[in-house]
């Protein structure tokens, strides 16, 4: 049964027992207008404590309200140039900001702004994979709703964003018997450096390499123009080799072989994060993710991948949020 056909208007007390008991096919299905209106009341107030985020004259990430005194929190590595923080009514005052967390990618920002609606925090352990969430805005209606993926967890990769990653230029395969080469693009650093194909890369900057993700998270954490040390193996002798890193071509990732962008530019490398299915856009990230009864789970920090959107738990947005006031 589609929701729209339900003929119910749910307040946050009946939300949980309609989860219960009615499922949906696909993500469009808990995206139809009457599920997000169903969240409507239960998000109010976060929803006024969602604002709009501009650079430059540009919307690039949605805030939270964090202190009624005209603290903020959002996605850091967005943030060049002058900000501006446009508040739920409409009001667009200054930003500055108070300071950031890069392992996060979070960062604190002030307006001068009192008696601010903040954000109200879910106390406790975070939804159980499977349970409904939504993506806020300042308008009073969800963006999106979705369903947790999985527990909080570790996300590897660079914290860098993809167009400040350093690029080899290599294609790699075969762990086990050793990381062998098994392309060179044309043009890039790898190529200027010498390496071939069906050379085995040994090493990176004196570190033994054992892992395709191990190089990837390697190289990664560079920025181009970083010049590195490559030891390779070739015809049973190991050489050394010196490469500047280039930046990424424009091409996809292969982990965007699914479709479905856009991507967050930075979206890896996070110590702790919360996966959901909710296809938040990039400018969109930065904002509050609630669950049924409104309360904040975590501030959504990176689209991902087609049906994937982190964001950083509340605990630990509380955590950074208080550290960069003390600072």
């Amino acid at each position: 049964m589609k929701v729209k056909r339900l003929g119910i208007v749910l307040v946050a007390g009946c939300l949980h027992l309609w989860i219960a008991s009615h499922l949906w096919a696909d993500v469009h299905e808990k995206n139809d207008a009457s599920v997000k209106a169903a969240f409507q009341e239960s998000a109010a107030v976060a929803s006024k404590a969602t604002v709009r985020i501009l650079a430059g004259g540009r919307s690039v990430a949605l805030g939270a309200v964090v202190d009624p005194d005209g603290y903020l929190v959002t996605k850091a590595s967005v943030l060049q140039g002058k900000l501006t923080c446009r508040l739920s009514g409409g009001r667009e005052l200054a930003a500055v900001i108070v300071g950031s967390d890069n392992a996060h990618d979070l960062a604190l920002l002030k307006i001068d702004a009192k008696k601010l609606t903040p954000v109200p925090w879910r106390s406790g352990a975070v939804p159980r994979p499977g349970s409904l969430v939504a993506t806020t805005a300042p308008d009073g209606v969800p963006l999106a709703v979705g369903v947790i993926s999985t527990e909080p967890r570790k996300i590897s990769g660079s914290t860098r964003p993809d167009n400040q990653r350093g690029w080899l230029g290599i294609g790699l395969g075969g762990e086990e018997s050793g990381l062998g080469i098994t392309s060179v693009a044309s043009g890039s650093a790898a190529e200027k450096a010498g390496v071939k194909v069906d050379d085995l890369l040994k090493s990176v900057d004196g570190k033994a390499m054992k892992s395709v993700r191990q190089v990837v998270d390697t190289i990664g954490s560079h920025p181009p123009g970083r010049t590195i040390k490559l030891v390779v193996e070739r015809d049973d002798k190991e050489l050394e080799l010196t490469a500047t890193l280039g930046r990424p071509q424009t091409g996809r990732s292969p982990r965007d072989a699914w479709g479905g962008g856009p991507f967050s530019r930075r979206r890896w490398g996070f110590p702790i994060a919360l996966p959901h299915d909710m296809a938040v856009h990039p400018d969109n990230c930065g904002g509050p993710l609630i669950d049924t009864d409104g309360n904040v789970v975590g501030i959504n920090i990176a689209r991902a991948l087609r049906v994937t959107t982190y964001a950083i738990p509340a605990e630990t947005v509380k955590q950074v949020v208080e550290e960069l006031k003390d600072k």
